[in-house]
């Protein structure tokens, strides 16, 4: 989450991550990052598909507005899409507990003390009897489809929903950005919950732009953190994550300068393999974590460009032209893809 202002003079550009929804909002209370400096601006609409037969689809977080535009293209998709939006928000309840709670984790408690095994018990009895109170909830059916969600391809799922090609290449969008699938992948529908698995200001599925860019986020946080005296060091590369060889307990880390800093915990969002292959010392991990971690995937099939233009794009389709901007400048454009095929 970075804005920069040196690749092109006069602009500013959200580097990398360029959207807000996902991070919790549980976070943006506790950390007061409205109060420190956040600000956010929810997309409306937020996807425009132009189309070479002069037609357009808008997509928002307005029911009225989604069921004209659906409408234009298919009447019965446009009774459809409030019952899909509707399933979907059901199920991200569900994973809402899983996201926000602290996972149970599968640790070695060989050394541990008969009340710490037990409190680990316990934890873990409570996430998994909470969860399977909210499964219960769901009721049959709709656990069946939660299931069917999670590991079917989302060309399978939009089938099933909608007949329209322009609605279901739009939605199939937010299936496969970000992954190395296709539409017919296997699991990919599980991607269309982040389409509404995120809030702004309350409202389940809308996304916002942060005024500043992106690194107005990683400002106001750095700010609540100084404020709960919180030292933040800068450009200060660490070379290995220190360990006791007896206890097996992490001690702090060193830095490439020889600075050494003590800590009981250290936490890292550096990559899983960067974090516990290049810089926790070899022979710390169990072997069977280790090769978990040697073969995750990362190859992506994104690729971001950063454009600085003298002029918004204007669209033959739509008939009032806006040089400063219009409802088709407000969100994700989707260009030459009016089937889930293309």
């Amino acid at each position: 989450a970075v804005s920069e202002s040196d690749l092109v003079p006069g602009f500013r550009f959200s580097r990398c991550s360029y959207l807000l929804s996902l991070l919790r909002p549980a976070l943006i209370r506790e950390l007061e990052l409205e109060r420190h400096g956040l600000k956010l601006l929810p997309r409306s609409p937020s996807s425009f598909t132009p189309c070479l037969d002069g037609r357009y689809l808008l997509l928002g977080p307005e029911a009225e507005l989604n069921r004209s535009e659906i409408g234009k293209f298919s009447k019965k998709d446009a009774e459809a899409y409030p019952r899909y939006e509707e399933q979907l928000e059901k199920f991200c309840k569900l994973m809402d507990f899983v996201i926000d709670s602290p996972p149970p984790e599968l640790r070695q408690l060989y050394h541990a003390s008969m009340v710490d095994r037990m409190k680990d018990k316990v934890d873990k009895s409570v996430f998994w009897s909470k969860l399977l109170g909210i499964v219960m909830q769901q009721g049959q059916k709709d656990m069946v489809n939660f299931f069917d969600l999670l590991l079917s391809p989302a060309s399978k799922i939009l089938n099933n929903w909608f007949e329209g090609d322009v609605l279901k290449a739009t939605l199939a969008t937010d299936a496969v950005i970000g992954t190395m699938a296709g539409v017919n992948t296997p699991g990919s529908g599980y991607v269309l919950l982040h389409h509404i698995m995120g809030e702004t200001g309350g409202q389940r599925g809308v996304w916002a732009y942060v005024e500043g860019g992106m690194g107005s986020v990683s400002s106001a946080i750095s700010k609540a953190a100084l404020e709960a005296g919180v030292q933040i060091v800068t450009n200060a590369e660490v070379s290995q994550v220190m360990v006791d060889e007896n206890t097996g307990k992490v001690q702090g880390v060193a830095l490439v300068d020889g600075t050494e800093l003590h800590s009981s915990v250290v936490l890292s969002n550096a990559t899983p393999y960067k974090t516990f292959v290049d810089l926790v010392p070899a022979n710390t991990l169990p072997e069977e974590f280790l090769c978990a971690i040697k073969t995750a995937d990362y190859s992506s099939a994104t690729t971001k460009i950063n454009v600085a233009v003298n002029a918004l794009p204007q669209f033959r389709c739509c008939k009032n032209i806006n040089p400063e901007g219009g409802p088709e400048h407000m969100g994700t454009i989707h260009i030459g893809s009016e089937s889930m095929e293309e």
